[in-house]
């Protein structure tokens, strides 16, 4: 998997979830491959609901970014317009987590994503979620990667890098 962070994509912004610049946000950094992306989170007591578990606003959080990273490295940048989230079991405060996301079909304008949220050290599944997505406008995904690149060529390095790892398991 492709880290974005090392492609040249900028996280130095006030996104809750992917910012780096938020004093109280999730600063989630996202391994991408083809119609997937991944991250780690440990939740604290900022992001505590019922005591010792995380909040589900925070668990719906985590779900919604990482599958919004799953399909932009294929040139779509899209806005959430649909999430069902279901809680499978308590997330607990402190316990690392393991985000997966993955694009289950492009339907033209919508594209619908599947996500989970896993413990780190057993896989068992806590909660998952099914999204849809839209499509943002050409130029306002034009603007956008300008926007959230360090360099010029950040997302073409992405894509590349995220097409160099598909050619070697072939």
């Amino acid at each position: 998997m492709a880290r974005l962070s090392e492609l040249g994509v900028d996280f130095q912004h006030w996104c809750f979830a992917c910012g780096q610049l938020n004093p109280i946000g999730l600063h989630l950094e996202f391994d991408v491959a083809r119609g997937r992306a991944e991250t780690r989170f440990s939740g604290d007591r900022r992001h505590e609901g019922y005591e010792g578990t995380l909040h589900g606003g925070v668990v719906a959080a985590l779900l919604d970014e990482t599958m919004g990273w799953a399909i932009f490295q294929s040139g779509i940048w899209a806005v959430t317009a649909k999430l069902s989230v279901t809680y499978r079991r308590p997330v607990l405060v402190g316990e690392e987590l393991r985000v997966v996301a993955e694009v289950g079909r492009d339907r033209g304008r919508a594209i619908e994503l599947h996500g989970e949220i896993g413990r780190a050290s057993d896989g068992e599944v806590l909660a998952a979620a099914d999204a849809m997505y839209m499509r943002m406008p050409e130029e306002r995904r034009r603007e956008l990667e300008r926007r959230y690149a360090v360099t010029p060529d950040a997302f073409e390095r992405v894509r590349a890098a995220v097409a160099a790892e598909e050619a070697t398991r072939t």
